[in-house]
C-alpha cells in the first residue's frame, strides 16, 4: 500500500478534478481556496476472497498483507469479480478551506454528496466521489493569540492561524467553508 501525501494548490485541484474528482465535487472551487491538502492511498493485489452476500473481497499484496474490503452497493458489477483477478484501488482524500464575506458569509450547515461514475467497458471499474461540505461562521477572533473561533454545524472550535495576514483579514460574521472530498477509483484486471 503506498500512501503520497500533498500540499493542495489550485493547480493540484485542478489535477485532482482531471484525475477523477468530479466537476460538482470541486464546485465549491469558486475562488482559490486559503489553503487545502490532499493524501492518496494505492493499493494492488489479487482476489482471494469474494463474499458477494456481505459485500467484502479479501486480495493479497504483492508484499504478501491480505486485506478485506467493503464494497459500496453502488458497485454494480461484483459478481464479476473472481479469484485470481487483480483489483487496484485508489483513494485520494482532499480537504479545501476557504473564507466567505459579505451578505452570504456565516451561514452555518452542511452538505453531503455522492456520485458514481462507471466505466461501461468489459471490465469491473469505476469511481465514487463522496463530498461533505461544512459551513461555519466565525465567532471571535484573538490577534494576540492567533486564534479563531468558528461555529460550525454540530459544535464551536477554536483554531490557531500561523499565517498573520490571514488572522489579520477575518473578521467575526465571516463564513469559513471546509470541503472534504473522498474519491475511490478501482478497476478489475481479469487473469
Amino acid at each position: 500500500m503506498k500512501i503520497r501525501p500533498a500540499s493542495l494548490t489550485l493547480a493540484s485541484a485542478i489535477a485532482l478534478a482531471s484525475a477523477g474528482l468530479s466537476p460538482v465535487a470541486l464546485a465549491e472551487l469558486r475562488d482559490v481556496p486559503v489553503t487545502g491538502a490532499a493524501v492518496t492511498t494505492e493499493l494492488t493485489g489479487t482476489v482471494e476472497v469474494v463474499n458477494l452476500d456481505k459485500r467484502m473481497l479479501t486480495i493479497r499484496t504483492p508484499e504478501g498483507e491480505f486485506v478485506v474490503l467493503h464494497v459500496p452497493d453502488e458497485v454494480t458489477r461484483l459478481d464479476e469479480v473472481k479469484i485470481g483477478n487483480t483489483l487496484n484501488v485508489s483513494k485520494t482524500e482532499a480537504v479545501l478551506i476557504d473564507l466567505q464575506k459579505g451578505s452570504d458569509a456565516g451561514t452555518v450547515g452542511m452538505t453531503k454528496e455522492r456520485e458514481v461514475a462507471r466505466d461501461p467497458g468489459a471490465k469491473p471499474a469505476g469511481a465514487i466521489v463522496d463530498t461533505l461540505t461544512l459551513y461555519g461562521k466565525i465567532e471571535a477572533v484573538d490577534r494576540e493569540a492567533s486564534t479563531v473561533t468558528v461555529r460550525g454545524p454540530n459544535r464551536t472550535l477554536v483554531f490557531t492561524v500561523e499565517d498573520q495576514a490571514l488572522i489579520d483579514s477575518v473578521a467575526p460574521g465571516d463564513g469559513v467553508v471546509a470541503t472534504y472530498i473522498t474519491a475511490i477509483d478501482g478497476f478489475v484486471t481479469f487473469e
